[in-house]
């Protein structure tokens, strides 16, 4: 970890739990709001190149060519870059397949609009881009997971270096002052930070937050704050997606497993909308049928098919 610019007093390292699964462990107890371990900003790989501006984030699809392109198929890069790419999942090791290994047949099965949509969506965009930059189908395809599965995505402030005149408001005696200012703009940005995405998830109880320290000084880092008293030997974790928030419409879309509490599945249903299912009663089974399936001992791909189907029945609210 040291050679990935982990801080060495931190009190963290990469360990086991007893399925096997990796992730990151407190070796010291450590107080809500502590700094839990950082990274400078120079060890996180871009997946877009922040000074294009860009209408809306670049998609997991787009920061998977990216990635290719820019440093696994880049030689140079590739060695630079190497003591982290050599840490990365492979399709043999540490792999939860997402819907964009699904075949069409199994995404239906999903059944809930919202994830049929999105799987079915990322899925062409994957042959497409595949096709245009000549990229090998399947590594754009296992490319997408890595980011989807690994990436965070931040937002950072762009100076464009324009000069903007600025006219004030009226002061009291009716009169206008001008200032130049630099025009600024906002803009997200997909990373990979070595080290910290490690960390796995947690919906309702996780104890971390990464924050972005000094974000407009060249020193930034990227740092795992405790968002709660963390005991040594726990293992740190977060919530992933945007600010948090993760329903298992995106655990499964993005990270390819389902956890068997999330709050936010109760909101997006609440929420309600032409993507969702309005009630228990209309999806073409009921939750013990799909109980009794998984009981029997479903495997592959369509054990998280009914992971999600029984998760999400249980989350509407209870008929009076």
């Amino acid at each position: 970890s040291k050679g990935l610019g982990v801080d060495a007093e931190a009190g963290t390292e990469i360990g086991y739990d007893e399925n096997g699964f990796r992730g990151l462990y407190a070796m010291k107890a450590f107080k809500k709001g502590d700094i839990i371990c950082k990274i400078p900003s120079d060890c996180a790989l871009a997946l877009a190149d922040p000074s294009v501006a860009a209408t809306e984030e670049v998609s997991e699809v787009d920061g998977a060519v990216n990635y290719l392109q820019w440093y696994a198929m880049n030689p140079q890069a590739r060695q630079m870059w190497s003591p982290y790419i050599d840490t990365l999942p492979t399709r043999e090791a540490n792999f939860d397949p997402t819907p964009d290994f699904y075949s069409d047949e199994e995404i239906a099965q999903l059944e809930f609009p919202m994830i049929v949509k999105k799987a079915l969506e990322r899925k062409e965009q994957i042959a497409e881009l595949a096709q245009k930059t000549n990229l090998p189908f399947d590594e754009v395809q296992f490319a997408t997971w890595l980011v989807s599965s690994r990436s965070f995505s931040i937002k950072i402030t762009i100076d464009d270096g324009d000069l903007v005149r600025e006219t004030s408001e009226a002061d009291a005696d009716g009169l206008k002052g001008n200032s130049e200012t630099y025009k600024m703009r906002e803009q997200g940005l997909r990373v990979l930070l070595p080290y910290l995405d490690m960390i796995n998830h947690e919906s309702d109880n996780y104890n971390s937050e990464l924050h972005l320290i000094d974000p407009e000084k060249d020193d930034a880092w990227f740092a795992i704050r405790a968002a709660r008293p963390i005991k040594k030997n726990k293992e740190i974790t977060i919530s992933y997606g945007a600010a948090g928030v993760e329903t298992s419409v995106g655990l499964l879309m993005n990270y390819g497993f389902i956890q068997d509490e999330n709050k936010f599945d109760a909101l997006l249903l609440k929420k309600g909308g032409d993507d969702c299912i309005d009630s228990v009663e209309g999806w073409s089974t009921t939750l013990e049928d799909d109980e009794q399936q998984l009981a029997a001992g479903v495997s592959g791909n369509m054990a998280n098919v009914l992971r999600f189907r029984t998760k999400m029945k249980r989350s509407y609210p209870p008929t009076e």
